[in-house]
């Protein structure tokens, strides 16, 4: 009896690895198509020339728009996504409520395309978490399979849009704050999952993000940049917790037109468009921009890297406050980078590889406690394995600072850890 009570689970886990391979591959053609229409949303909606000169406010006019659009939206179909809403659903359930994607998508490529300071992972959890449930349940699974087949079908998403399935089987899970794991029900699939989906992504879009933030004056690893990290991260740490707190005031002033929609969208895309036609590196989800800073460090002073760090602290906060449904990853490693760039300016002796990196590790898991995705998604990105171990303690520098202060703060200072 035990041998075939054996030979039955084998099977089923078999079973369920195989579907973990197809959620992968079909959440690899998602995002593929996903992150093609964003990308081609902006391109198309770019800074337009007029009699042969750019138009500076454009910004303010493509997102005054964009609000009028995001708050007749909500006020028609209601407001489903938002910071945490996704992981809420999963905990409670083990899926994600499909039933409301469309008009997430809706929104997001709105708030999106128009600029707005947030980036594409949220809503593509949504997308991929929610297909995933509404394919489960066709398939009538079991309860537990289900909710391992939607973190699945999330690894497979990473796994592609990250180019890594490391990273997406581990990034899906802290980014739903799985609370407890069971390495082969969980994390086995979800690897099978993201290597699918990663050989999937790549062969139709054939894009990677390794070593766009690469530091050619950072020749090797040296044991006191281990020091110079914990410092950087220490700081990035206490931006970190300014940046919840700035969240919480925003949001909290915002929610008193939570019944009135459109004028909180209309007043949220002014201000973002206003202060970003001034500030143009500040708006959209901030890769992009922060490779323009990096690459051309000479062009930005100090106060200007400082100002946009905190300028671009307001702009995401407003974003989520306001109804621009996205995600909080690259807004906070463009302000951990701007931070990271500024001190190494300032102390000179800090190299700005241990700079940039350490203080985007340090803010971002300050602000959302992902030490693991967001040290493996550095030393991706970096492309540089000397500036892991300093990426590390960046991480779990400003991890910890975090976990320290924020049980200090008022509660309304920490909307942005849901």
């Amino acid at each position: 009896m035990s041998g075939e009570s054996d030979s039955k689970l084998n099977a089923s886990y078999y079973r369920l690895m195989v579907y973990a391979a197809l959620f992968g591959a079909f959440s690899s053609l998602l995002t593929a198509g996903y992150i093609t229409l964003y990308n081609q949303g902006i391109k198309f909606f770019a800074q337009p020339t007029i009699f042969l000169y750019d138009f500076n406010f454009w910004p303010l006019i493509l997102l005054s728009v964009a609000g009028v659009f995001i708050g007749l939206a909500i006020k028609r179909f209601g407001q489903h996504g938002g910071l945490g809403v996704a992981q809420s659903q999963y905990a409670k359930t083990g899926r994600l409520d499909y039933r409301s994607l469309p008009s997430i998508l809706l929104q997001a490529f709105i708030a999106l395309w128009s600029g707005a300071a947030i980036g594409p992972e949220g809503p593509l959890v949504f997308l991929t978490g929610g297909l995933g449930s509404f394919v489960s349940e066709r398939l009538k699974l079991e309860k537990d399979d289900v909710q391992v087949l939607v973190y699945s079908a999330i690894a497979g998403a990473f796994g592609g849009f990250f180019g890594s399935p490391v990273i997406g089987a581990v990034g899906a899970f802290e980014y739903m704050y799985i609370k407890e794991l069971d390495f082969y029900r969980h994390l086995i699939p979800g690897l099978i999952a993201a290597v699918v989906g990663y050989g999937v992504y790549f062969a139709l879009l054939h894009t990677t993000y390794l070593g766009i933030y690469s530091f050619p004056n950072f020749a090797s690893f040296r044991p006191v940049d281990l020091v110079l990290a914990l410092l950087v991260g220490v700081i990035g740490g206490i931006v970190g917790i300014m940046f919840k707190v700035i969240f919480g005031i925003i949001h909290l002033t915002f929610s008193r037109l939570n019944k009135r929609p459109v004028l909180r969208a209309i007043i949220g895309g002014v201000i973002i468009g206003l202060i970003g036609s001034f500030l143009p590196l500040t708006l959209y989800s901030g890769q992009d921009q922060l490779l323009q800073i990096i690459h051309n460090p000479a062009a930005f002073g100090i106060g200007i890297l400082l100002l946009m760090m905190f300028v671009k602290i307001v702009l995401t906060s407003t974003s989520f406050a306001t109804g621009f449904e996205g995600g909080p990853i690259f807004p906070l490693l463009f302000i951990g980078g701007t931070l990271g760039l500024a001190l190494s300016e300032i102390l000179t002796f800090i190299p700005q590889g241990v700079g940039v990196t350490a203080g985007m590790a340090a803010v971002a898991c300050a602000a959302f406690p992902h030490p693991l995705t967001i040290a493996l998604l550095l030393g991706f990105l970096g492309g540089q394995t000397d500036l892991l171990p300093v990426i590390v303690i960046g991480a779990v520098t400003g991890f910890i600072v975090s976990k320290a202060l924020t049980p200090l703060l008022p509660k309304r200072g920490m909307q942005a850890e849901r």
